[in-house]
This record gives C-alpha cells, structure tokens and sequence, in this order.
C-alpha cells in the first residue's frame, strides 16, 4: 500500500535514533506510512524496515536541511515531523493524522523523564517548556510549535515551502510564523505526544547547549524583530548583559510556577536559571556579530 503520511526524522549519529523508529513503527499499523531519517549514523542506530529507510548525507546538514530533504524524498499526502532523541507515544501518529483532517498545520506536545539525571532535567526543562502537556489545546493557535512534534498538509508545506535552511536554530519558530502570515491555520494538540531523551547529562553539557543556542538566537532574533525580544532589557546588548543574572532567575522560577507538574523537580530550579542566564549572556555577546 502506498505511503499516506511520511514520517521525517533529521539524524547526526544520535544514539536514540534506532529506539525513534523502533516507537514509530509501534504505531498504528493500519496507518499506512513511511518513515525516512535524513543526515548521518555512524553508530549505525538505525535499520532499515519495510517502513523505514535511511538517506545518509555526506555533509553535516542543519536539521532544517535535513528535514527539507527528507520531505522531498517521500510521497505522503501529509508530513509528520520528529527528532531522533525524540520517542512518540504509539498513538502519535494517529493523533496528528486525525488533527489534520481539521487543521492544516498541527503540532503535539513534549514530555520527559524528571527523575532523570538532573542537568538533563533542567536542560529539557529550558528547552520545552512551553510545549508540555499542560498548555491547553487548540484549534488555531498563535503560540508556536516545535518541529520536534510537528504535522503538515503536503500541498501546505507546497504553499509555505520549507524550513529556512540559513536558519542554524529557531528555523521551526520562523517557519510557523510563515504559516501564520499565509494564513495557515495551526492546531496545538496536547495529546499527541513525543518524550524527549535525557541526552544533555553533565554541567558541560548544558552550557554548551546554553551558549550554542544564545549564540545563533541573534540571526533569529533580527529576521524577527520584537517577537522574543520585547521589552527594556532587550533594548541593547548593554542592558541585556546587565540584567541576565535576575532576568536568568525570573524566568526559571516562572517556569516552575507556570507548570506545576515540574514542581516535583523544583532542586533543578538553579540549572534551569543557569542555562538562562548562559543564552542570555551569550546573546548579549554576539549581538551585533553574524550568527
């Protein structure tokens, strides 16, 4: 039976990739889909199936590229997205497919394990909190989806085009404003669900991931002017340094007071404000510099 929906993986030796595919076959069977990873696996995590098929790339491409690539080799009517440290609930690909007969854009939420190691914690506590489960559903929303949990109408994506592929990160946030300006309209549905790996486990790992992201944030930052940067502590690089430190504790403390299912983990509250404070810091660094 023909590919219905094509299920697209973006993969740079990840070590969970193998257990990606492994919960995606563990789908619905009746649903006909495909599954491709696009990038490199030198670990060799992943093998092929009657459903799945891997497209290694010569080159390390941005997992935007890597998503664009796979969505031009695959032939489903409708697009899932999802990341190689990233295991979907077996409903998960059923859930989207049904939000799609509805909406043309539709995006799930994110959970992980809190009693994980505690940098990793913390650092899926910075990265996803605005998409856990928490956040109530929607039919058409205007808060923005991550392409780690992400579905899409194929002659949508046609109309859109793909992901910014300059982008270095944040290409998921742009490409949902530019399915908002082309009137897209983009479902948030909680419960189609993705865990997210505890792969960041030391201190290290956390403030390189921290520093990576402040760093690249700028050439998002300037393409969007005033989308995540409002307010006076973002009116220069000058303030912004200054203010990081309280801004870095603010922020972690609302996160926890925003979402009370992550109070369990609340002894990670200062390893959420350090990641903060790092992007916030690097940010400020690398203002004015290409990123």
């Amino acid at each position: 039976m023909p590919a219905e929906v094509s299920v697209v993986v973006p993969n740079l030796d990840c070590p969970l990739a193998g257990e990606a595919v492994a919960a995606i076959e563990a789908g619905d069977e009746a649903l006909p889909f495909e599954i491709v990873v696009v990038g490199r696996d030198r670990r060799g995590a992943v093998s092929p199936s009657n459903r799945a098929r891997l497209i290694e790339t010569d080159t390390r491409l941005s997992p935007g590229a890597a998503r664009n690539l796979g969505v031009a080799e695959t032939s489903g009517e409708l697009i899932l997205f999802t990341d190689a440290d990233c295991l979907p609930r077996p409903d998960w690909a059923a859930t989207l497919v049904a939000a799609l007969q509805r909406s043309e854009i539709a995006g799930g939420s994110v959970a992980f394990d809190l009693n994980a190691n505690r940098w990793a914690v913390a650092d899926n506590i910075a990265s996803f909190h605005d998409l856990l489960a928490d956040r109530p559903a929607e039919s058409d929303t205007a808060r923005p989806l991550g392409s780690l949990n992400l579905a899409v109408r194929r002659e949508t994506w046609n109309r859109i085009g793909g992901f910014d592929e300059t982008l270095v990160t944040s290409e998921d946030h742009d490409w949902f404003f530019r399915a908002r300006a082309a009137g897209a309209t983009c479902a948030f549905v909680p419960t189609a669900c993705v865990r997210h790996g505890a792969v960041r486990a030391s201190r290290t790992d956390l403030i390189t991931h921290a520093a990576w992201y402040g760093r690249h944030f700028n050439q998002f930052r300037r393409k969007h002017p005033g989308v995540f940067d409002r307010g006076y502590t973002w009116k220069s690089a000058t303030r912004l340094r200054a203010f990081a430190p309280i801004k870095a504790w603010l922020s972690a403390m609302s996160i926890f007071w925003d979402h009370p299912e992550l109070r369990p983990a609340v002894g990670v509250l200062p390893k959420v404000a350090l990641f903060r404070r790092i992007w916030y810091r690097t940010v400020a660094e690398n203002w004015t510099t290409a990123s």
